[in-house]
């Protein structure tokens, strides 16, 4: 905690433990707390209402604590877990079942069914290949062990949940007004579901893990690498405009997850580098995140290199504060190219950012490609200086343009 506050931490979850939070309160960290899912009363209300108004009671009036959060990637989870049930789990149990059976004949009309189950699957044809599976169950003298853990009825609960938690949330809102609630979804699952979600919150985002790209297939877009953030940042607001996006980023090696530890490719999962760690930050702020947030701290070997480079990327932030809090600036720039190899299907993003001092402007090329860009439009008088923070280069500005080289996938 004293490292993390030292780098210019500011948030940190905690239990909901009156000891945990002075521990952060001590330091000068604010916590957020996860309600559980207690906020979703479509089940047990009383009992959800009950819980809510206890954590509410002892906790909200602790000067640590910042934010409420609502399960993490609930919705996702929905989907999820009857996926995993119906495609990893169950058909590893039923063939374990008829591996077992000494009727033969049988052992064999059951493998022909659950090949079936496969094909149903593999067209999408998901209430057909649960019905067969549950038949399989059946003949094999069971009943099924969970007949509604199935994706043909995920929309159905996660409706159910949307509006069980948004009266989960109204209630919270209304014994404890002073707090926000935050909710991250996982890099899945359609706008029209996530903006159903998202009305039971006041900031919205999900988390991305996207290093190296195509490991676990963790981004659920076509483009799998580092833009990702980017493009899941602006993704959370199309899902919920207005509201504040806050994006969870990635201070963990896929290797060190538990479930990775076996994994054949440990060769490929490697911590993100200190200039991936950095470009992802600038890529979910110029793609409007209002909140960054790191995951899997807790499982880094912090004597890796990986540690410090977060730590510093933090720092140059934390110490960046009164750029990035302050409001977007009111002028309409326009981004040109030069010409190069590249398709240019991905480019330069500018943020201009109103300070008393003047308009700053946060660079990010997502380009793998080096590019040369003008920013067009800036009310600046010819002559006036931009100078990149971290490297020094400067450029003067022209007729209301300024021009500069920009590495790939990198910052200025």
């Amino acid at each position: 905690l004293d490292d993390v506050a030292k780098a210019g931490f500011n948030l940190v979850q905690s239990r909901p433990d009156t000891m945990q939070l002075d521990r952060l309160h001590n330091r000068g960290l604010y916590a957020w707390i996860n309600v559980g899912p207690s906020i979703d009363f479509s089940v047990a209300a009383d009992a959800s209402k009950a819980a809510m108004k206890k954590l509410a009671d002892d906790h909200a009036g602790h000067p640590a604590l910042l934010v409420w959060e609502v399960p993490d990637e609930a919705l996702w989870n929905v989907w999820y877990g009857a996926e995993l049930w119906r495609n990893r789990d169950e058909p590893k149990q039923q063939n374990e079942s008829i591996d077992a059976l000494e009727d033969k004949a049988k052992a064999d009309k059951l493998r022909g069914m659950r090949a079936e189950v496969r094909k149903h699957w593999s067209m999408a044809e998901h209430k057909q290949a649960e019905e067969l599976a549950d038949k399989i169950w059946r003949e094999l003298g069971k009943e099924p062990p969970h007949p509604d853990l199935n994706v043909s009825n995920a929309l159905a609960r996660a409706a159910k949940m949307a509006a069980g938690m948004l009266d989960g949330y109204t209630y919270l809102k209304e014994i404890c007004p002073t707090h926000p609630v935050w909710m991250n979804h996982a890099p899945r699952n359609s706008v029209a579901q996530r903006a159903a979600f998202n009305k039971a919150a006041d900031a919205v985002g999900c988390d991305i893990y996207p290093v190296p790209p195509y490991l676990g297939g963790h981004c659920g877009l076509a483009g799998r690498g580092l833009t990702g953030v980017g493009a899941y940042t602006r993704s959370m607001q199309e899902a919920e405009p207005g509201k504040p996006v806050w994006m969870v980023l990635q201070a963990f090696n896929w290797a060190e997850l538990a479930e990775m530890k076996n994994d054949p490719s440990l060769d490929r999962q490697r911590h993100p580098s200190y200039s991936e760690t950095r470009f992802m930050a600038y890529d979910a702020i110029v793609n409007g995140a209002r909140a960054i947030l790191y995951w899997g701290s807790a499982y880094t070997d912090r004597t890796k290199p990986f540690w410090g480079d977060l730590l510093k990327v933090v720092r140059e932030l934390a110490d960046l504060k009164p750029v990035l809090s302050a409001p977007d600036a009111d002028v309409k720039l326009d981004v040109a190219l030069d010409e190069t190899w590249g398709s240019l299907d991905q480019g330069v993003r500018v943020l201009p950012k109103q300070t008393p001092e003047g308009v700053w402007l946060i660079v990010v090329n997502e380009s793998h490609s080096p590019l040369r860009y003008a920013v067009k439009g800036l009310k600046a008088e010819t002559g006036e200086t931009y100078t990149d923070t971290a490297t020094g280069v400067s450029a003067a500005v022209h007729d209301g343009a300024v021009s500069m080289n920009v590495a790939g996938t990198s910052v200025q």
